[in-house]
């Protein structure tokens, strides 16, 4: 079994010498932190210096937080137990300028800017506004995901931009892997999804009231329910199931298994090493805690299940996402 351990995402920079880093590299890859990449890969993918990633914004009880993640994280824990106010926001379109213009001024032709599902935040608005005026291509992705869904997305795209693809296979690549990689969401309540409107008000009082434990997941870039247990003990079962044959059935040669959790690195760590070691011993383990901006959203308690596909045994039946924006 290879593990990796607790990994939190800590912001990119782009190159500013004026020269491209990596011989044959035409194309830069930019992303949001909502991408929760493990913090090896975050590290490899610097420095290549075709990379930069952004910060989503929290808020939390009125005081903004955009760059130090373990205090937002910690701050966060306390705020979602108190049930104070915690909200979430867009990067500022001056962010992401800045990002393109650095690698436009390092001598790269192109840059493929790879987001969180256009559904759930206003990254890719701030993202389009962003590109105007910028001296070269930058072509938009909606991964129609989030958490390492989307980060199987980033890292695909920075494996072609490597090998010298050009923005239109960046792309592409990005989008085939988020569409392919698995989400499967177990929620303690719906009350914070809701208070986020992130699913309807009266879905979330009803299975309030019947004690419904959603397990949710991701389709068209939106929270849809897979299954609606109705136990704790019922919704860890099924989770473990569905996660543990999209596993078993992955067509990657050595597939990715990604837990997130909210502050419960001794409960994801227990349910991965479980999943690998009773479906798919070759897997590869991630253990990481929800970046703030996600966590926010769907409160303590959560775990959440990135399998790195295709599989023949998908957790929601969907279409592919569109390969880009134009």
């Amino acid at each position: 079994m290879n593990s990796a351990s607790e990994q939190r995402p800590s912001p990119g920079t782009p190159p500013g010498d004026g020269r491209c880093p990596v011989p044959g590299a035409k194309v830069a890859v930019v992303t949001d932190n909502a991408a929760a990449l493990p913090s090896a890969w975050q590290a490899e993918f610097e420095a290549s210096g075709v990379f930069a990633s952004v910060e989503l914004p929290v808020l939390i009880g009125g005081q903004l937080y955009t760059e130090d993640e373990a205090d937002m994280l910690s701050s966060l824990v306390i705020a979602l137990a108190e049930g104070r106010s915690v909200t979430t926001s867009r990067p500022a379109p001056g962010q992401l300028r800045k990002i393109y213009e650095a690698f436009q001024a390092a001598g790269f032709e192109a840059i493929v800017s790879v987001h969180l599902s256009a559904e759930l935040s206003g990254t890719l608005g701030a993202a389009r506004i962003a590109r105007q005026d910028i001296g070269i291509p930058v072509r938009l992705v909606d991964t129609h995901s989030a958490a390492l869904g989307q980060g199987l997305g980033v890292r695909a795209a920075v494996q072609a931009a490597l090998a010298g693809q050009g923005i239109y296979d960046v792309a592409a690549a990005a989008s085939a892997a988020a569409s392919d990689a698995q989400v499967l969401i177990q929620v303690n309540s719906l009350e914070t999804l809701r208070r986020g409107g992130r699913i309807n008000p009266t879905s979330a009082m009803l299975g309030t009231m019947l004690q419904i434990k959603p397990l949710l997941s991701l389709h068209e870039g939106k929270i849809v329910t897979v299954e609606r247990p109705v136990s704790a003990i019922k919704a860890r079962g099924r989770f473990m199931t569905l996660v543990g044959d999209a596993l078993a059935h992955s067509e990657a040669s050595t597939p990715v298994l990604c837990i997130h959790h909210v502050s419960d690195p001794h409960g994801a760590r227990e349910i991965g090493e479980t999943l690998v070691d009773r479906y798919r011993p070759d897997a590869q383990l991630i253990l990481s805690e929800l970046p703030a901006v996600l966590s926010a959203h769907v409160g303590l308690g959560t775990k959440a299940a990135i399998v790195e596909g295709p599989t023949s045994r998908p957790i929601a039946h969907g279409n592919r996402a569109a390969p880009a924006e134009s």
